[in-house]
């Protein structure tokens, strides 16, 4: 069948029912002095407390910590959003040490701790570890980082041949993808390929309470997903499915039906 591409964007309203917290955008290399540089976090729930928790910059030279930051007495902003950066970023809330962020290949990590736990030189873990990204400039891949933080896969901010100007930014599948900066407002998230099943018919879009399926031959999987990425319900559907319980906003509806999937913007109302 022929493949679809729908254009998603990222916008910051709850999609979870459950509290998320995430990486959300990184901006390691800026034009010039590297004077613009930033991390955004991105919560589910908004003006979420940060009280526990710590931001950790890890250096591949040696898989080590070379700055960390506690979030405590910080909490994400009506929209969900949280940025640690340069003084001159729009929105920056902690602003960064003169270590900066470097360029990579290197790692941003996000941990429930304190920053005392990460002294200097600190090797990198999974313990405590809530999200982090490997991410480098044209970089061959650091296994050290990659395997201490339990990631498979590195990002390159230079994938566009212009990583002065661009950040990377999280998508709605979870992975990150090279953009326009954007500290304190929505991520562009890129096309993603889908597959379109003959003959069904989803409805009403948005949906406040049911949302109904036409031309299902047997039952199918439904799958929704918060535009970060996490998976927040699988169920068997028929001819319909009950959306009451989500949070307003915008969602990414996976079906599956006789090995075929088809993937749609669902909208909460």
């Amino acid at each position: 069948m022929k493949p679809i591409y729908i254009l998603f964007t990222f916008v910051g309203v709850g999609f979870l029912n459950a509290q998320t917290l995430v990486i959300n955008e990184i901006d390691p290399d800026s034009p010039g002095a590297d004077t613009a540089e930033f991390i955004e976090l991105y919560s589910s729930t908004p003006n979420l407390a940060l009280d526990g928790y710590a931001l950790v910059l890890f250096n591949g030279g040696g898989d080590a910590s070379y700055a960390a930051y506690d979030l405590d007495g910080q909490s994400t902003d009506a929209n969900g959003y949280f940025v640690i950066g340069d003084s001159g970023v729009v929105g920056v809330s902690i602003t960064l040490l003169s270590s900066g962020i470097q360029n990579g290949a290197d790692a941003v990590a996000l941990y429930k701790s304190n920053k005392s736990d990460f002294p200097a030189d600190t090797q990198v873990t999974t313990a405590n570890l809530i999200d982090a990204v490997v991410y480098d400039s044209d970089d061959a891949d650091d296994t050290g980082l990659l395997t201490g933080l339990g990631k498979t896969v590195q990002y390159n901010e230079n994938a566009s041949s212009d990583a002065a100007n661009h950040s990377l930014q999280r998508q709605s599948d979870g992975s990150f993808k090279t953009g326009t900066p954007s500290p304190n407002t929505a991520n562009a998230v890129l096309s993603i390929a889908t597959t379109e099943i003959s003959g069904l018919r989803i409805y009403p879009n948005p949906a406040s309470q049911m949302l109904y399926v036409e031309g299902l031959t047997q039952t199918a999987t439904a799958r929704i997903y918060a535009l970060t990425g996490q998976r927040i319900l699988t169920k068997p559907i028929r001819h319909s499915l009950d959306v009451s319980h989500l949070t307003t906003g915008i969602y990414m509806l996976s079906l599956t039906h006789k090995g075929t999937t088809t993937t749609q913007k669902l909208i909460k109302k």
